[in-house]
């Protein structure tokens, strides 16, 4: 794999929390972009294919770092019960406005909002990256695990600043005794690289 890194810097490296970024100007510019939701809506129907369901069957779903809800119309019309997460009140307002069930909070406490074991699917798109430190990933992976159902399954797309950083991720998934599989669209090409993490 060629050219990994990309020379621009991200929102993640200036701001660190997402919770600063997302001001309520940001959060209004970014749920007001047709080209932001046709991304983000792109990457949803690709984790789709990779969960290999057509539909949802009233299965439960929770996506994660769902900001304004985009990827969430995406699961629901496919048919999944939904239910999204965010740590931005901000972002959240707007997935609320379209009538989702939301709730405010972070990937590293899952299990400190939902009941254990309810849900078959966690998805996560364009969130985890925010977290730095091996112990929050640590953490997310451990608060996933309680909330996913036994035999249930989880996609995780993200923005690995580093290759270095990827196969953290990856070790402390396998460490969880999870069977994982990698999959990365456009890998030589950094402004199109998409990384999908697919576990159960």
């Amino acid at each position: 794999m060629s050219g990994w890194a990309v020379s621009n810097q991200r929102p993640e490296e200036i701001y660190k929390n997402p919770e600063i970024f997302y001001t309520k100007e940001e959060s209004e510019r970014y749920a007001n972009s047709s080209g932001m939701k046709n991304t983000q809506q792109k990457i949803a129907k690709r984790v789709l294919q990779l969960l290999e369901i057509e539909n949802g069957n009233g299965k439960s779903l929770l996506d994660i770092g769902c900001g304004t809800g985009n990827t969430l119309e995406v699961f629901a019309e496919s048919g999944f019960d939904c239910t999204g997460v965010d740590v931005s009140a901000n972002m959240l307002k707007y997935a609320k406005e379209k009538g989702f069930s939301v709730k405010k909070g972070s990937v590293t406490e899952l299990e400190k909002i939902f009941p254990t074991g309810k849900f078959d699917f966690v998805i996560s798109i364009s969130a985890l990256q925010w977290l730095k430190e091996k112990k929050e990933y640590q953490k997310a992976i451990s608060s996933i695990s309680k909330v996913l159902k036994k035999g249930g399954k989880c996609v995780i797309q993200f923005y690995p600043e580093t290759e270095k950083e990827l196969e953290l991720v990856r070790n402390i998934i396998l460490d969880a005794d999870y069977t994982l599989e990698t999959i990365i669209d456009n890998p030589n090409n950094p402004r199109k690289r998409l990384v999908f993490l697919v576990f159960y």
